[in-house]
């Protein structure tokens, strides 16, 4: 059994993908859409499905019509080009497979890879983790098909691949996951029911990372049928939520996947996080308080809201928005609306709580439609703003918006400025048809500031110096299993390159160096194809993108096929002593690597408390400006300077995913091998590098001098040293053709 600590403790949104109408093909895409208030409905594409013909037969007795004006000809549909990018051979299977698939099955094994990628693991990295999957799905069109198939047109593999549970079981097999794996479906709460399961995974510690979400796909006229008869749906297909003129919802497809972990792993681990989960819970209505199975209550809801806020020991009052279920019901609607009121309790000379649901922009997503909500709260904290509901003209007067405080949002409402006070926190309400609830906490994340050192990078950055940015070339790598893939993924990423205007970033230098290490180092490229852009600025990019795309050749592009096995590598990290010093040693990599730069700089740092400030590192590597000034020669210097820049080196290195399996060392180099192995910290290294090199500056000014030569040890002695044996000596054997001699003055410099 677990602590209440541990059982509660936050969990961190470090990945998104999601799939929705309107080529929304991820969470800019989305948000872009949100705050446009761009409308992605559209008719049923007339190629997947003839609700019409379907009900043709019906209609002969349908004398008054009505069951012609209830059937719904609109809605949020995704377009063939967004359900028809699947790669059968990407995953090993063949098309006969594939096509027995459910597509939401499909469209979510595409968009985990999507989702790795955006998180910035790479498939090779989630292989044999403790990764569970956790997925709702509503809708079973896939499984009206493939029964109505002839039995001569379907395969062995329809069977199995038209069930439920292939939604999240397919991604478990496929990218072998060990963690948990469940497929579930509670109807419209589904997805959100799946971050809840997914949430207390992570806190039970059976699993170290967490994929969860829903998916939702609208083929089958059965299913058209079915919604349209229960007067739940929208006939003009639109979800207005709170809207006086609400008259149902809209169906809608979509798929959305969050990866989780731990918010103090996520911390540990580097990860970029989106927001924070502070909890989850779910219940059921059970029979109070309604009228009819279907019907939501009120009761229920309250008894989650309070639940949730207790068991959290989270402050309603901190709530600043509420993204509510809202599916545009005119009885639905005012039921959640009133509970929020009632619960959250705004006087009216508070600010009032602001309401709106993802609905009235993507329809009623089903199994999607929770999971839908919560990406869009985790944009809200990105962007601190609310984006306007659509589709609303006036509130449902049954809503009892002046009693209650509450207010639907209609126009971008900014967050408040960032203060020293608690972060911004959102509520998110998802309910299911047969009664289950769902309502989640989440709140901007705000880094704990504690200086600790992460893949490479010191968290507790350094004052940076001014960075040369016209001295660094970027690479941007691609990688697919074929060819057709490969042009496929440049494509898209030039689409997307070509929509950011140069106005829309602030810094290219810094913008093409996030993009270039998350190509690099937080993507699979362990496949056979790659694609090699190498280029100084964004004009010689494009040239070079469109010389691919057009099939060309040109200087800085390079396009690769690697062996289909990796070969296996092992790295060694060799630390030098003194001797390969030279004056402006490091420049160029401080004035274009961050990593580099910001370990130099803590290490100037710790070495200036040790040392009082008698000479600084900076200085002497970076500052002095020309070389008749510089002492990088002398003892007291140079073995400071060598151990920043091999560490700084180092860290460089592992930023760039490249560790070693073997780190050996030589003299003045043994301390930075101590730090880099983990056994010195940085403060006990830096004080052994600087009293050593002290110490020895010292006791050289007595006259004596060092020399390698690249000879054995016999031959030194019977060549060089016969006969003047008093005078110089071997002092080491570095190799079998490797010894340094030491001796005074005159006798080395005569010997060298």
């Amino acid at each position: 059994m677990t602590s209440s600590s541990t059982f509660l403790e936050p969990v961190a949104i470090v990945g998104i993908a999601c799939e929705f109408a309107g080529d929304i093909h991820c969470a800019n895409d989305l948000w872009h859409a949100l705050d446009g208030s761009r409308d992605v409905g559209s008719a049923i594409p007339r190629d997947r499905l003839d609700i019409d013909s379907y009900c043709a037969h019906m209609f002969n007795m349908d004398k008054d019509e009505q069951l012609r004006r209830k059937l719904f000809r609109k809605g949020y549909f995704l377009s063939n080009s967004q359900w028809d990018t699947f790669d059968a051979s990407f995953f090993g299977l063949s098309d006969a497979e594939a096509g027995s698939i459910d597509p939401c099955h499909r469209l979510l094994m595409l968009k985990f890879v999507h989702l790795l990628d955006d998180a910035g693991y790479s498939i090779d990295k989630m292989h044999g983790s403790r990764t569970s999957v956790h997925i709702g799905q509503f809708s079973t069109d896939h499984a009206y098909t493939s029964l109505r198939m002839e039995p001569e047109y379907r395969s062995r593999f329809h069977g199995p691949n038209s069930l439920l549970y292939n939604a999240a079981a397919r991604l478990s097999y496929h990218f072998n996951l060990h963690g948990p794996n469940v497929s579930l479906d509670v109807a419209c709460s589904s997805s959100l029911e799946a971050v809840h399961m997914a949430v207390e995974t992570l806190r039970t510690y059976e699993a170290d990372i967490a994929v969860c979400g829903g998916v939702n796909g609208i083929f089958a006229p059965e299913s058209v049928f079915y919604s349209s008869t229960i007067g739940a749906v929208s006939p003009d297909g639109r979800s207005r939520s709170f809207s006086a003129d609400a008259n149902g919802y809209a169906k809608g497809d979509g798929l959305g996947l969050i990866m989780l972990k731990r918010l103090s792993d996520a911390e540990r681990d580097g990860d970029r996080i989106y927001c924070v989960i502070r909890d989850v819970l779910s219940n059921h209505d059970g029979s109070d308080e309604k009228s009819s199975f279907v019907v939501p209550s009120a009761a229920g809801q309250t008894r989650l809201l309070t639940d949730v806020y207790k068991r959290s020991n989270f402050d309603p009052q901190r709530i600043f928005y509420v993204e509510a279920h809202g599916t545009g019901t005119p009885v639905g609607d005012p039921i959640e609306a009133n509970c929020l009121g009632r619960f959250f309790n705004r006087s009216s000379v508070e600010p009032p709580l602001l309401i709106g649901s993802v609905k009235s922009n993507l329809g009623h997503t089903e199994g999607a439609a929770g999971i839908a909500g919560l990406i869009k709260a985790a944009m809200c904290m990105n962007h601190r703003a609310i984006p306007p509901n659509m589709q609303f003209t006036s509130l449902n007067p049954r809503i009892e918006a002046q009693r209650y405080n509450l207010h639907v949002v209609q126009h971008s409402v900014p967050f408040p400025p960032s203060t020293d006070t608690d972060p911004i926190a959102i509520g998110i309400n998802s309910f299911g048809m047969g009664g289950n609830n769902v309502h989640a906490i989440v709140e901007e994340y705000r880094p704990n500031g504690k200086n600790s050192i992460t893949n490479g990078y010191p968290n507790d950055h350094a004052n940076g110096h001014h960075q040369i940015e016209n001295k660094q070339y970027f690479i941007f790598l691609f990688s697919t299993k074929t060819r057709k893939s490969l042009k496929d993924q440049v494509a898209q990423f030039n689409q997307w390159l070509q929509k950011i205007a140069t106005s829309d970033v602030d810094n290219d230098h810094a913008f093409f160096q996030r993009i270039s290490q998350q190509l690099l180092l937080r993507r699979t490229i362990s496949y056979i194809h790659l694609a090699i852009f190498v280029f100084a600025n964004r004009q010689q990019l494009q040239q070079q993108l469109d010389a691919f795309l057009a099939e060309q050749t040109i200087s800085g592009l390079a396009i690769e096929l690697r062996p289909a096995t990796a070969l296996s590598q092992k790295i060694c990290f060799v630390f030098s002593g003194q001797g390969p010093q030279w004056w402006a040693m490091g420049r160029q990599l401080y004035e274009s690597e961050p990593v580099f730069t910001q370990w130099i700089q803590l290490i100037d740092n710790e070495m200036t408390k040790i040392n009082n400030g008698e000479w600084r590192l900076l200085e002497e590597l970076i500052e002095k400006k020309n070389e008749q000034e510089s002492r990088i020669n002398d003892t007291n210097i140079a073995q400071p300077t060598l151990f920043a820049i091999q560490v700084a080196l180092a860290a460089l290195l592992v930023s760039w995913n490249i560790y070693p399996s073997t780190i050996v060392s030589h003299s003045a180099g043994d301390q930075a091998a101590a730090f880099v192995a983990g056994r010195l910290s940085l403060v006990e290294a830096v004080r052994v590098v600087y009293h050593r090199s002290r110490l020895q500056n010292r006791n050289t000014r007595q006259g004596g001098r060092m020399l390698a030569v690249s000879m054995r040890e016999e031959e030194v002695k019977e060549k060089l040293l016969k006969g003047i044996e008093h005078l110089a000596c071997i002092a080491v054997v570095n190799s079998p053709r490797s010894v340094t001699l030491s001796g005074d003055e005159k006798t080395i410099d005569d010997l060298e």
